[in-house]
């Protein structure tokens, strides 16, 4: 009864404790949801698509009224003049020189632009947070291995102890052990400090309180496939920095007619009605209305080549901008060949510290076993020692490498979960 009693217990712990896990998608998606940075992108965003919704308003009929009223200082025949009027407007642009419509296309491509630079924030945060997660992960692992090595020399202390006790070796031998046993407490505390740092980071990324401890559910120690090499088409068509890139090129040749249409011929039409005193204005008279047609021609004439010079900035910002884009598509190239290439430098070393850490271990079994029955040194022991926490930091490494070129190349090529 009581043994099934503990069983039942163990397994509600179990439940429980994975249950508080925190999954690598799990805290993406919390990071996500409190980055400030994907906040502010989505008020760019919102700007942009409230500029293309103005825009396109500045294309319809405008509705407007003017009011006025003047009064004179002088008197005529006993009487100071005054006068006002309420004059409602509406008026439609016939031809602006496409000024208007160019203008419209330019708020498109800066909304696009925008939805991209959201994209690209996107994918920003996710990376960082993957950084994160990996990074803990690395930290807790390093600490619990510190903790291992000095579990290990803590033992070999208590085999040289009862040996110098017994008056088998001499002090020095202890005195080495000692000597190893600080460091190792040392390293302990620097390993601990790092793990925190590591926390601090991992829970400010969610917005959650620095301190609050978590339980990951994945480590750098598990398998990580290897994703799929893209395509430079699939690159390119994937990466919302290259796709920024070209729609800022229709943003700048949207400026160039937007800024030579503002030189061109503007004619403008419409109705107007007119409410006023009756003529001759004065005391006591009556009030009038009225309304017309109107058609309105204005013709830049001479400017001394400021139309010349304006449209020639605008198109040199084009060209500039242009050639950003080519150097954005360069790189994001070069980013991809240098995350591959890390991608797969780190798999191998991957596989290189597993091996070499079992060979470490078995040396150190081996050494301290010698050690014991008296056919090796206590150098021996302690370089043994030293070599399995190498490699074993090494190992370590070596998978938290990997696990982030994993995601930096996914980051690259813009195929993050």
């Amino acid at each position: 009864m009581i043994r099934f009693a503990l069983t039942i217990a163990t397994s509600i712990f179990f439940v429980v404790d994975v249950a508080a896990q925190i999954s690598l998608d799990d805290y993406r998606r919390e990071v996500l949801d409190y980055s400030q940075s994907l906040r502010i992108g989505q008020t760019n965003r919102d700007a942009a698509e409230a500029e293309v919704r103005r825009s396109a308003a500045s294309m319809l009929p405008a509705l407007g009224v003017d009011a006025n009223f003047d009064v004179a200082f002088g008197d005529v025949g006993g009487e100071r003049r005054w006068s006002w009027g309420i004059r409602p407007e509406i008026r439609q642009t016939l031809y602006g020189g496409g000024g208007a419509r160019a203008g419209f296309k330019q708020a498109i491509a800066e909304y696009e632009v925008a939805v991209e630079d959201y994209d690209s924030r996107m994918l920003d945060v996710a990376f960082a947070a993957d950084r994160a997660y990996w990074n803990l992960s690395r930290a807790e692992i390093y600490r619990r291995a510190i903790g291992d090595y000095l579990a290990i020399v803590g033992s070999l202390r208590a085999v040289v102890a009862e040996r110098y006790e017994e008056g088998y070796i001499s002090k020095s031998d202890l005195l080495q052990v000692e000597s190893r046993m600080s460091d190792a407490e040392y390293q302990l505390s620097a390993a601990e400090q790092e793990y925190l740092v590591a926390l601090h980071n991992f829970n400010s990324l969610r917005g959650a309180d620095a301190h609050t401890e978590v339980r990951l559910r994945q480590t750098i120690l598990d398998s990580l496939a290897m994703p799929m090499r893209c395509s430079e088409g699939e690159l390119l068509a994937s990466n919302p920095q290259y796709s920024s890139a070209l729609s800022a090129i229709d943003v700048a040749h949207w400026e160039v007619r937007r800024v030579g249409a503002s030189y061109l011929p503007n004619l403008s039409a419409g109705l107007f009605g007119l409410w006023q005193p009756s003529l001759p204005n004065v005391k006591g008279g009556g009030t009038m209305l009225d309304g017309g047609l109107f058609v309105k021609l204005s013709v830049p004439i001479y400017r001394f080549g400021e139309r010349r010079h304006a449209v020639r900035s605008a198109r040199s910002r084009y060209d500039g901008v242009v050639w950003q884009s080519s150097e954005v598509r360069d790189r994001i190239i070069l980013n991809e060949s240098n995350g591959w290439t890390n991608l797969q430098t780190s798999s191998s070393r991957v596989a290189a510290t597993r091996r070499n850490l079992d060979l470490a271990r078995e040396n150190l079994d081996i050494s301290t076993y010698s050690y014991r029955e008296g056919m090796a040194t206590i150098l021996d022991v302690l370089q043994a020692q030293i070599s399995w926490l190498q490699i074993y930091t090494n190992a370590i490494t070596a998978q938290y490498d990997y696990a982030v070129a994993v995601a930096a190349y996914r980051y690259v090529t813009a195929t993050m979960p």
